[in-house]
């Protein structure tokens, strides 16, 4: 039964490379929007745009590191590694989203808080079923 039950499960490895790849495409991806975004964004946040064109490209190039830790060996090292900074920006986001000063930057925050706790959590269950496999 465990080794049926494990079949249908997805290895820890495998999850921990799905769950790097999809968190760096997602910060690629939202990167590149806030950049872009960010002359019409500016008033709507309450912040300048500068700041917001300098949180795209951080974004974006923190999305490219992802995806080269999505590679690298040994995986362990670096899932913890991704899901350690997506904790710390998860609350950095809540944090801001609770002190925000307009209710567009506090929604925004909040949400962004949940989809990278999300991504955390998925690494978390990744280096979870990579201990027990190596157990």
């Amino acid at each position: 039964m465990r080794a049926v039950e494990q079949n249908r499960l997805m290895t820890g490895d495998r999850l921990a490379r799905a769950s790097l790849r999809l968190d760096a495409i997602y910060c690629v991806a939202l990167g590149i929007l806030v950049g872009i975004a960010a002359p019409f964004a500016t008033n709507p946040v309450g912040l300048p745009v500068v700041l917001l064109v300098g949180t795209g490209i951080a974004t974006a190039l923190w999305g490219v590191y992802v995806w080269r830790a999505s590679r690298a060996q040994p995986l362990r090292t670096s899932t913890r590694l991704v899901m350690i900074a997506n904790i710390v920006a998860s609350a950095g986001l809540a944090v801001t989203g609770l002190f925000a000063g307009t209710t567009v930057l506090a929604l925004a925050a909040g949400v962004l808080a949940i989809d990278i706790a999300a991504f955390a959590v998925s690494q978390g269950i990744a280096l979870r079923r990579m201990q027990r496999a190596s157990a």
